[in-house]
């Protein structure tokens, strides 16, 4: 009896390591185009996206810019997007031992020479059409917008799932959500019912009483899952004179207002380069 007990733990040992979920990543990027983006903060912005996040993109990975600006929600656009589960790096010619290799030097290829300089190409084409969409920097919008982008999928539904893939040879993954927000955090827009011009001004019941606001307008979205990272959070020139209380305030609203959207947020500062990098290192797949 004893034997059979150890048999069956270690068959439920086996099964349990050979079914396990691959993660696979989807990247949404929401990038400020506001006219108070100056041509300095959006370079580093986009050194930041070409440098630190393409190249390091997982083989089965997606990523996807939209623009935080005053049509956020009314012309929501796909700046650029690319999925490369859809993409063969494979070659025919690769010899065995050298598969794995072969296809991650195809893929970093790819990501550093195409897709770092598609993206930039993409964003100053899509800036330079949507100039009249500059006025304001509708965050809160760009967020309701960006949920279409937000995928659930994955490869199984159950254990049982998991053991025919592995029979199959088939792989079982999920997709991991990945929110990265390049913006001041200064919300605006020109009905001015959402935006954070005075918040410098606000004690921290008012501040909840704006978040209150915001959920009476049914406008926090469902993030269930997602990992944040705030990149660029600061005052506003218009702010400058109350700038600390400005910056205090604004990001107390926007923790508490992650966390009622179920998001994880994982970085809120004015540079979260390091936090951004030690995370796709980690999750590369």
């Amino acid at each position: 009896m004893k034997k059979f007990i150890i048999l069956i733990l270690i068959c439920t040992l086996v099964i349990a390591t050979s079914c396990n979920s691959e993660k696979r990543h989807n990247y949404i990027i929401l990038l400020d185009n506001s006219r108070s983006i100056s041509e300095q903060l959006l370079n580093r912005y986009l050194d930041i996206i070409v440098n630190s996040i393409v190249p390091n993109l997982g083989r089965y990975d997606r990523l996807t810019i939209q623009f935080i600006d005053e049509c956020a929600l009314t012309k929501a656009e796909r700046v650029f997007s690319v999925d490369l589960d859809k993409i063969n790096f494979s070659n025919a010619k690769d010899g065995m031992n050298n598969i794995e290799n072969s296809v991650k030097a195809r893929l970093h290829r790819f990501l550093v020479d195409t897709i770092s300089r598609s993206v930039t190409d993409q964003i100053m084409i899509k800036r330079d059409q949507r100039k009249e969409c500059g006025n304001y920097t509708d965050i809160i919008n760009a967020l309701i917008s960006a949920t279409t982008l937000i995928t659930r999928e994955r490869s199984y539904l159950s254990v049982l799932d998991k053991l025919q893939n592995s029979a199959k040879g088939a792989d079982n993954y999920e997709y991991e959500n990945v929110l990265i927000i390049f913006s001041d955090m200064v919300q605006e827009n020109r009905d001015q019912a959402l935006e954070f011009s005075q918040m410098g001004r606000m004690s921290k019941k008012q501040v909840y009483q704006k978040l209150e606001d915001i959920r009476n307008l049914n406008k926090i979205p469902d993030l269930s899952g997602c990992k944040v990272f705030i990149y660029g959070a600061t005052s506003s020139e218009k702010g400058a004179p109350l700038a600390n209380k400005q910056i205090e305030n604004v990001r107390m609203f926007w923790e508490t207002y992650f966390a009622d959207s179920n998001a994880e947020l994982e970085a809120y500062s004015f540079d979260c380069k390091k936090e951004i990098s030690n995370f796709m290192a980690v999750s590369r797949n």
